[in-house]
């Protein structure tokens, strides 16, 4: 089974397209579309916070909903469907949107309002839930105990989340360089973090 669902703007999730699911069907598959950044400085200008941050092995798992339409108005300007008859055969709705939170201990500030030794919460798309494992195609989930480079969206009542699943993370060798996922082609190179992170 697969799930397809666009995201507007930075993260923020639009549209949810679900086939009908089928009760054995343990997997679903989601489909997002992400803003692609062509180099260095782009990421950090989209990003509203630029962190070097290791996990610390504490995940939970969360859900986002869409917004129901009020099913109680009766103004037809408000709710277009006010007085229709419930079609029997309108599919059901589909499965929640699920992220998994980790929490992220700030090694280095170079964008943004954090401080170093703060443990901030990163939301992916994703998880297990109920039994049924989540999962966003062709995306590296973050790692425990692994240190990244992550550039990121935050929200004042929900966890920061990734400005694009694999470009906005870069693993931090033990040599102190950027290694970009294997789906990112922009590189990243520590001239480039001095020079954008003096900027800030």
């Amino acid at each position: 089974m697969k799930a397809r669902m666009r995201r507007l703007g930075v993260v923020a999730l639009a549209v949810l397209f679900m086939s009908a699911c089928a009760a054995e069907e343990k997997t679903v598959v989601y489909a997002a579309d992400y803003p692609a950044y062509d180099s260095a400085d782009a990421l950090f200008a989209g990003a509203k916070l630029v962190i070097e941050g290791r996990l610390t092995g504490t995940k939970h798992v969360m859900t986002e909903v869409e917004p129901a339409d009020d099913e109680t108005e009766t103004d037809p300007q408000l709710n277009p469907n006010a007085g229709a008859t419930p079609d029997p055969a309108t599919p059901p709705a589909g499965p929640p949107t699920v992220m998994t939170v980790s929490s992220v201990e700030v090694l280095k500030v170079r964008k943004g309002l954090a401080r170093v030794g703060q443990v901030i919460q990163v939301k992916e798309l994703g998880g297990t839930l109920d039994g049924v494992t989540y999962e966003e195609q062709d995306a590296t989930p973050l790692k425990a105990g692994v240190t990244y480079m992550l550039f990121l969206e935050t929200y004042p009542d929900s966890p920061a989340s990734l400005l694009n699943p694999e470009q906005a993370k870069y693993v931090v060798t033990s040599a102190g360089t950027y290694s970009a996922m294997p789906e990112n082609p922009v590189k990243l190179e520590d001239t480039d973090v001095q020079r954008l992170s003096a900027k800030d």
